[in-house]
């Protein structure tokens, strides 16, 4: 995943859709998505999207509040970021990230809309109606 954006959009974007707000807001994933000529980011309520350049297109679930405090430190003179992810982590900026707890999908069809993905529903079974531990009747 390779792609080129402004900045200060991208961060802008990422503050109004995050999930992480207020004291008792448990842990959550951005899904920063760049795929055809737009990077979309989403959270589990919004989602944002904006022109970007992309070079190599697929989706990553990051842990909010961590990828906030890393794009807070990038360097404030430079208009544009640039922002890869590969096998050794991301790379935006000057920082470079191993990016523990992230997940990427290079096939962006493949990847689901929100991160961990909801559990699938189980059918419940009908229990017997008189339930026995051996079977007397055969």
């Amino acid at each position: 995943m390779l792609f080129v954006v402004h900045k200060s959009r991208f961060k802008k974007m990422v503050s109004l859709v995050r999930d992480d707000k207020g004291r008792e807001a448990k842990e959550t994933f951005l899904r920063i998505a760049a795929a055809g000529d737009c990077v979309e980011i989403a959270g589990k309520e919004m989602s944002a999207s904006f022109p970007a350049t992309i070079y190599e297109e697929g989706v990553i679930f990051i842990p909010t509040t961590y990828f906030r405090r890393l794009l807070r430190a990038t360097p404030v003179k430079e208009d544009f970021l640039t922002f890869q992810v590969n096998e050794e982590g991301i790379r935006f900026a000057d920082v470079h990230w191993e990016a523990g707890g992230s997940v990427l999908f290079p096939d962006p069809s493949k990847a689901p809309q929100s991160w961990p993905p909801d559990k699938p529903k189980v059918e419940a079974s009908n229990p017997p109606k008189n339930p026995t531990l051996f079977d007397f009747d055969k």
